[in-house]
């Protein structure tokens, strides 16, 4: 991704340079002026228009040409990752030019200054950042599940010059996307100061607004603009984002105007979530963050009304290290807080926008009532940043705020805020795409015993107070990856570190498990189960995971974990079914990755598929191993209990509740059989006793 993140950056030092040197000197120079100062505007300037679909020019051939011998170390006409590090991180005195050459082109080209990672001598020194670009680069990722889709070497080992060529002219075209993008900016920028002295006043802002429908769209597309100076919502919107861009001055400079718009345009180019941006309308940017964020550089903004219900849930967040920022200012209603609209909190939202614009919280959070005042503040644009509501409030419009990181957090008991869950769907879908994450507890179907094996929440919610699970809320809709998949993410983060230590050996690719397989030619067409021997490393990570504690204890009452450890492992029999996997397997993976490709998540297998237990009696299991096509059949399955979350096949995360829930029945001779499964589940979702498809149960 770090041709579409740094194309800004890399446009900015193009227009530097391209202003000192005209252009006939720039094609005139040697391969190393033309390397740092932008393929992409020498091929514009050698073709003479903006066409990048077509063959670069021979200039630009050769530029490239050039660079590519660099690197290519052994003159073998192909490049590994280590040579490409060892160019960029060349000793001196071994190659001066070159190293100068190979190191601005790679990282000036992707929005980094070699100047920041010069030392004293000019040696281009490694530090984790820049080498984690170079590394990222070249990408070549494990087999056919390459990490990154436009990576340099697409999955491969080594690269050729073709693909060396490709992949830097990507990187181009997106540079001069960039800066196309610049100079719409500053053509807005022009139409709104009408008189031409470089900076805009808020009575100019306003003015364009409502006079011109290209500035009104384009900096606030979902406004009606048109009546600014009729409609008091509209103006405090457009007041309310002249601020936003001020910063507390009382004119905004192109500077200021470009600074705020730069995190639309990266949003235009950030198609997966691997990377995304905060929303133009945001006071400020979310922080990245993943599984080990840095709580403590988060400053959390808390809405009193309806927070101080349950106290465990401040005390939670105090311990989790965030820096809380409580706006008590605000009036309760201890009577009516299921009542409150938007004209009974109107009056306090200006002061929150500006303790907002001082504070610059990382997030806000609210629960109760406390919802109605972040519900203001997303209709009058005052807040458009990372935002956490407990109990859905009922003065929720029909549309969330587009570009927003929302997490919604309700559940199906909750006797203040009566609420359908497929209505709480419904309003999360008109969120922007993988923008939006709806927490939702509910009731399990019933046993045959007549009782529940869970129950959903009810107003003061008390699942979020286990498994970290409200500080994880917290931390998704601040995740620069999107709140959905950065809670998939976090699933690991409840398995032991031996496991998935365990799992990450194994992997998460259905081709690469064949490494294991012992049939003739790996190909698994007769026999299905084969013994694996008890030295060696594959066994003992399978019993790992068999075996392995959960970070904490789980929703269920089992058996001690000493005693678990004691019970003997009899044998492990590897599964190797070539028809499965080819004709079952494989093709249902490829399906939930286009499916997720279409929704604009790219397809990471150690987050959309997970290691998982399955029990059933012997028969059962041996008609799933050794079935030439299907093995699992969903639709049929699940008739022989009660459906607590619908029909289909039941997994579990643990070999312990497997076998403590007796899924596993004995054999005749004592032994119970279970099966570990590499289980492709694209982006989960909470069962339903109604409901009809694959379901992963016991994952709590």
């Amino acid at each position: 991704m770090a041709n579409r993140r740094a194309a800004f950056a890399w446009a900015q030092n193009a227009k530097a340079k391209k202003a000192e040197k005209e252009p006939e000197r720039l094609a005139e120079r040697k391969p190393k002026n033309e390397a740092s100062s932008l393929l992409g505007h020498y091929i514009q300037l050698e073709k003479g228009d903006d066409d990048l679909s077509s063959a670069p020019g021979p200039r630009s051939q050769e530029a490239l040409l050039a660079i590519f011998k660099l690197i290519d170390a052994d003159g073998g006409g192909s490049i590994s990752k280590l040579e490409l590090i060892g160019a960029v991180y060349r000793p001196l005195d071994e190659d001066r030019d070159g190293h100068a050459l190979v190191a601005s082109f790679v990282l000036q080209g992707h929005g980094l200054s070699t100047d920041l990672f010069q030392d004293s001598a000019g040696q281009i020194s490694i530090n984790e950042y820049s080498f984690d670009v170079v590394d990222d680069i070249f990408d070549s990722g494990p087999l056919s599940e390459p990490s990154r889709k436009d990576s340099m070497a697409g999955g491969g080992t080594r690269v050729k010059y073709a693909d060396f060529s490709a992949y830097f002219r990507r990187v181009a075209a997106a540079c001069l996307a960039a800066e196309k993008e610049e100079a719409k900016m500053r053509e807005i920028f022009r139409l709104i100061d009408v008189d031409g002295d470089g900076s805009v006043s808020k009575l100019e802002l306003v003015a364009a607004m409502q006079n011109s429908t290209r500035a009104g769209s384009y900096l606030l597309p979902n406004v009606n603009t048109r009546n600014v100076l009729e409609n008091e919502t509209s103006y405090d919107i457009v007041c309310g984002l002249f601020d936003q861009i001020a910063s507390g001055r009382k004119r905004i400079s192109f500077q200021d105007f470009r600074n705020y718009l730069t995190t639309r345009f990266a949003d235009n180019f950030d198609r997966t979530p691997s990377v995304s941006s905060a929303s133009p309308l945001s006071s400020c940017s979310p922080t990245s963050t993943s599984e080990h964020a840095d709580r403590s550089t988060m400053k959390l903004m808390i809405l009193a009304p309806g927070f101080g219900q349950n106290p465990q849930q401040a005390s939670m967040l105090a311990q989790a290290g965030y820096q809380l920022l409580w706006f008590t200012d605000l009036p309760e209603y201890p009577d009516e807080g299921a009542r409150l609209t938007y004209q009974t909190v109107a009056p306090f939202l200006a002061k929150i926008r500006d303790e907002i614009q001082r504070l610059k919280p990382t997030a806000l959070l609210c629960a109760s009532q406390g919802g109605a005042y972040l519900v203001g503040l997303w209709q009058l644009g005052y807040w458009k940043g990372p935002s956490v509501m407990l109990n859905a409030h009922p003065s929720l419009p029909m549309r969330l705020p587009s570009a927003a990181p929302i997490v919604l957090a309700h559940g199906s008991n909750d006797e203040v805020y009566l609420w359908r869950r497929e209505d709480l769907e419904d309003l999360v879908c008109t969120a922007s795409p993988n923008r939006c994450l709806l927490y939702y507890t509910s009731n399990s179907g019933y046993l045959a015993s007549g009782s529940l094996t869970r129950l959903g929440d009810r107003h003061l919610m008390q699942s979020i107070l286990s498994n970290d699970c409200l500080p994880r809320l917290i931390d998704a809709a601040v995740s620069s990856i999107g709140p959905e998949l950065y809670m998939l993410q976090t699933w690991q983060s409840q398995l032991g570190e031996d496991r998935r230590e365990a799992q990450h050996w194994l992997g998460y690719s259905l081709e690469r498990l064949r490494r294991f397989w012992t049939s003739p030619g790996r190909r698994g067409r007769d026999e299905k189960l084969h013994s694996v021997p008890s030295n060696s490393e594959e066994y003992k990570k399978v019993a790992t995971i068999f075996r392995s504690e959960p970070t904490e204890a789980p929703a269920y009452m089992l058996s001690s974990q000493a005693s678990w450890e004691r019970l003997p492992i009899y044998k492990i029999e590897r599964v190797e079914n070539g028809g499965q996997m080819e004709g079952s397997a494989i093709p249902y993976r490829d399906g939930v990755r286009a499916s997720l490709k279409q929704q604009g998540v790219d397809f990471d297998p150690s987050i959309h598929s997970c290691w998982t237990f399955h029990g059933a009696d012997h028969d059962a299991l041996m008609s799933i191993v050794r079935d030439p096509v299907v093995g699992f059949q969903p639709l049929i399955s699940g008739s022989r209990n009660s459906p607590v979350w619908g029909s289909g096949t039941y997994f579990a995360r643990d070999a312990k509740y497997v076998a403590d829930g007796q899924f596993c029945p004995r054999r005749s001779d004592g032994l119970r059989c279970m099966l570990l499964c590499l289980v492709t589940m694209g982006i989960p979702c909470l069962g339903d006793p109604q409901q009809k498809a694959d379901e992963c149960g016991g994952l709590e």
